[in-house]
């Protein structure tokens, strides 16, 4: 095993999203496979004094090192990072995020200085003008690192239309140890209570790119179709954003209170102990950890055709794929699980069969200790 110093580089925004969550996770796992590892964290100044949830997260595993910063951009951070690049001897800086990838970008004069590696976590590509600069400011940063790592294809080909070469870019799917999600009888324990009501389940942010809008509009295309359902059946959809009062007033107007609980963030795992099936309807996604960890926990997914959901869910096999913005089928779909629930079990297994079989914890672990490496050759 080589012998590496490793740095990330990380804007904190006092959340653990799914990006910081998968993070924490990699970091964990170099750590374990004996890499030197330290957290840097712009600190932005703007949200003032408080608690970081994410830098209390990275502390239990490596030392972290808070960089203030005031603004879009700043030159003492970029001073910062030099000094502790060059203090610590840092093998390889690897950033994540946009803010975090420009000071990167900066701080190693464009990988001459030391080698910087980054992270795509994804972009919303919505019509907003400043959302669309600042991604086109990322992916300029992105273009003068050494290596860019993306989750899936969908990604590596918008990368490769923005201009970035096909060597300068390295696919390194998530990786997730099942068995240290949930064990394989713990996570049948929801399929062996026959009394227990039909769930369907949404978790993640509370925000426009998830689309709750359409899940409710099939929901309540379902229960219409099923005013005589087979089996008692819930939606559960968990989790905080800033559409929470907006939802709540959906709910209310489409008459779905008694079918539909709009619950705070909840821990994944109090979150599968009741969901049958989860459903992921974005506009956009990358590789969710949701989506994984409901393959963990032995449950199908109905997800739409966006981003990198298809190389996840495997359309009739670990669950169903529906085209974006389709109320019909997303409501076709869930009908197919309340009416056949035993086919939706068996999805759910084979789900838990494939994360175990082509999303490895441990390949993923390797596959980045070999692009470190490579890069400290060059």
């Amino acid at each position: 095993m080589p012998a590496m110093n490793v740095a990330f580089l990380l804007q904190d925004t006092r959340a653990l999203y799914g990006a910081e969550q998968a993070t924490i996770r990699l970091i964990e796992g170099l750590v374990a496979a004996g890499i030197s590892v330290r957290a840097l964290l712009l600190h932005e100044t703007r949200l003032g004094a408080g608690g970081s949830p994410l830098a209390e997260a990275l502390r239990r595993t490596v030392p972290v090192a808070e960089i203030p910063v005031r603004g879009r951009f700043s030159r003492s951070a970029i001073g910062k990072i030099r000094d502790v690049v060059a203090q610590e001897r840092i093998d390889v800086l690897h950033s994540t995020g946009y803010k975090a990838d420009w000071h990167a970008a900066i701080a190693s004069k464009q990988g001459r200085l030391f080698p910087v590696v980054g992270t795509v976590h994804g972009w919303l590509f919505r019509w907003d003008w400043k959302e669309r600069l600042f991604q086109a400011l990322n992916v300029a940063a992105l273009r003068r690192f050494s290596r860019v790592i993306v989750l899936c294809d969908f990604y590596e080909r918008y990368l490769r239309r923005c201009g970035l070469g096909p060597l300068q870019i390295a696919r390194i799917p998530t990786g997730l140890r099942a068995d240290a999600v949930v064990s394989r009888n713990e996570a049948r324990t929801l399929w062996d209570a026959p009394g227990a009501v039909f769930t369907f389940g949404l978790l993640g942010r509370l925000s426009e790119e998830k689309n709750h809008a359409l899940l409710l509009r099939a929901v309540a295309r379902l229960a219409r179709d099923l005013e005589a359902s087979p089996r008692s059946w819930r939606v559960l959809i968990a989790g905080n954003g800033p559409l929470r009062e907006k939802l709540r007033r959906q709910i209310a107007r489409l008459g779905l209170a008694d079918r539909v609980e709009l619950a705070d963030w909840m821990p994944a795992a109090d979150f599968f102990r009741r969901v049958h099936v989860l459903v992921q309807c974005s506009r956009v996604e990358n590789q969710p950890l949701s989506v994984m960890e409901a393959m963990a926990w032995m449950r199908p997914t109905i997800a739409t055709r966006a981003g990198g959901l298809p190389e996840l869910v495997q359309d009739g096999e670990t669950g169903c794929l529906v085209r974006k913005g389709r109320v019909r089928a997303l409501a076709g779909a869930m009908k197919e699980c309340l009416v056949a629930p035993e086919k939706a079990h068996a999805a759910g297994l084979r789900a838990r069969d494939r994360l175990e079989r082509d999303f490895s914890f441990d390949r993923m672990i390797r596959d980045h200790i070999g692009l470190y490496a490579a890069e400290c050759k060059g």
